[in-house]
């Protein structure tokens, strides 16, 4: 390059400026939406916590369902009472034990310490996956897909809501972003918070062991031979440290273990009533989830008819896990591509996290959240974007419409996700 074309040439702004630019503006956006859904009367879910603490009059509504479950375990710890009674032990340690870490050194109430974690951690995410879309993609094609990303109906999870996965798309971002960069026990280490921190971190512990034997070439297929081979002398000993990302599960698990002699509480009280979700053929097909698709046309019959409350709500959950059903769908189909464009290291990722996704819930409901941690998905689909414009745009309107209104339906109390 030429001294003339290299004054000509554009400075670009640092990845981590651009991102915090866009995350400001979202933050702040969404910031005002859950506060005017908070100042309105709240729904008749039981998820919503009506006391007042400092910085509830800007921030309480940030904290929804879940939320008071992470704040009761940085207050009182872990209890459990039985595969039937729904307990704290459903919610992994990593998140509220930063909270309550934080509380005794600060003294800020854990309420408010929940949101600021969120909003730190959410930032530290976005920035993360920038950073991941800039090192393999053009500049126009990462912003597209960090857009995507940033208006995608659930993203309202990393500016505030008390809820681990702020923290969990951070730890793995971040853990990719070490591996690529040959920090492999680095990567480990940070996998570790995330399986600590969410029970999909599963997934993550088998994308990145497949992220690393894929960045070696360790696994080929040969002549003569149907399944592939593992070409271990393309390894080294430093890989081996991705296999600490599974220490943070398996340190809840034994937690479990020593105190309640339930290893697997966490998934067992999940049965609870209540929670409703155990494993059996009723979970996995999705039998409730199909109910919800042929009583939705007599529900909005008889809304659109009386305005009775009770259909309205009923009305409103069919629609989110209609929406999250067919969400996790649509990243089923952008699975593939990623398989093909990035490499099937990620694409095993991606199918893992689907994976849960699909065997683990009764009715797709929280699974709009858990797809944020999919980001080669959001790398893919901002590369189909990318090349068309209207639809570009028509996506991003849609997309962010429907992300402020959950924005505004959860600090108001429903139950979105």
């Amino acid at each position: 390059m030429t001294v003339a074309e290299t004054e000509a040439a554009p400075v670009r702004a640092p990845v981590w400026r651009s991102a915090l630019r866009y995350w400001v503006l979202a933050a702040v956006l969404l910031g005002v939406l859950v506060w005017w859904g908070a100042r309105t009367p709240f729904t008749g879910y039981g998820g919503v916590d009506p006391g007042s603490w400092p910085g509830s009059s800007v921030f309480g509504g940030w904290l929804r369902f879940d939320g008071n479950w992470y704040v009761l375990i940085a207050w009182r710890g872990y209890w459990f009472e039985g595969v039937d009674v729904q307990g704290p032990v459903a919610f992994f340690p990593a998140y509220p034990s930063v909270l309550w870490a934080l509380h005794n050194v600060t003294r800020v109430r854990v309420e408010l310490l929940g949101t600021i974690v969120t909003l730190i951690c959410g930032a530290g995410a976005l920035v993360a996956v920038y950073r991941w879309l800039a090192d393999r993609l053009d500049d126009r094609v990462a912003r597209t897909a960090f857009i995507t990303l940033l208006v995608y109906p659930y993203a309202f999870f990393l500016f505030g809501a008390v809820y681990g996965d702020a923290l969990f798309l951070l730890a793995a971002v971040g853990a990719f972003l070490l591996l690529e960069r040959d920090h492999a026990v680095l990567a480990g280490l940070a996998g570790a918070v995330a399986t600590a921190t969410r029970p999909v971190g599963i997934a993550l512990v088998l994308g990145l062991v497949a992220v690393a034997l894929w960045r070696r070439h360790a696994v080929e297929r040969t002549d003569g031979h149907r399944l592939p081979r593992l070409v271990w002398n393309r390894l080294r000993p430093a890989d081996a440290g991705v296999l600490l990302s599974a220490a943070g599960l398996v340190g809840y698990m034994t937690y479990l273990w020593v105190r309640f002699g339930h290893p697997f509480a966490f998934q067992q009280v999940q049965q609870a009533q209540g929670w409703d979700q155990g494993s059996g053929p009723r979970t996995w097909f999705k039998i409730t989830w199909l109910q919800q698709f042929t009583n939705y046309p007599g529900w909005l019959r008889d809304w659109l008819q009386h305005g009775d409350p009770g259909t309205f709500q009923r009305l409103q959950y069919a629609t989110t896990v209609i929406v999250q059903g067919l969400l996790v769908l649509g990243f089923c189909v952008l699975t593939w591509f990623v398989w093909k464009r990035l490499g099937w290291g990620y694409g095993l990722y991606c199918a893992a996290m689907l994976a849960i996704a699909l065997v683990g819930t009764k009715d797709f409901q929280g699974t709009g959240r858990y797809l944020l941690a999919l980001f080669p998905c959001f790398a893919v689909l901002g590369g189909l974007l990318a090349e068309r414009p209207r639809l570009r745009w028509t996506w991003w309107i849609a997309s962010g419409a429907l992300l402020g209104l959950w924005a505004f339906a959860f600090g108001r109390g429903y139950y979105v996700a």
